[in-house]
């Protein structure tokens, strides 16, 4: 499952790439060839909606990637978005002022078993 930054769909592609889940600059393709689409696509995305859904939530935007990574590990989610099975989850964002400084961070969580 991944709980990714989702401010511009720019950042979601460069994200998608730089975070390893597709090729440099197969971002595009990797998102219109259905990958992020729920319970079909090989990747299981922002099941919470991501932060367009959310309003947002500036300062609140990375807590709500872990809460929503943490809630599919324990099988709390919404049922239908829930993913079966789910025992590995990453959380990134990203942030800052354009053009001055960004900073990002990612976690990386695991169900035990």
């Amino acid at each position: 499952y991944a709980s990714i930054y989702d401010s511009f769909t720019i950042t979601v592609l460069m994200q998608l790439e730089d975070l390893g889940f597709c090729k440099k600059g197969d971002g595009g393709r990797f998102v219109a060839d259905g990958n992020l689409i729920s319970g079909v696509g090989k990747l299981p995305f922002n099941t919470d909606g991501g932060g367009l859904c959310n309003n947002h939530p500036t300062n609140r935007g990375g807590i709500t990637k872990v809460i929503e990574a943490v809630r599919q590990l324990r099988g709390e989610a919404h049922p239908k978005v829930q993913v079966q099975s789910c025992d590995l989850a990453i959380a990134h964002g990203t942030g800052g002022s354009l053009g001055t400084r960004h900073a990002s961070a990612t976690v990386i969580m695991e169900r035990e078993g």
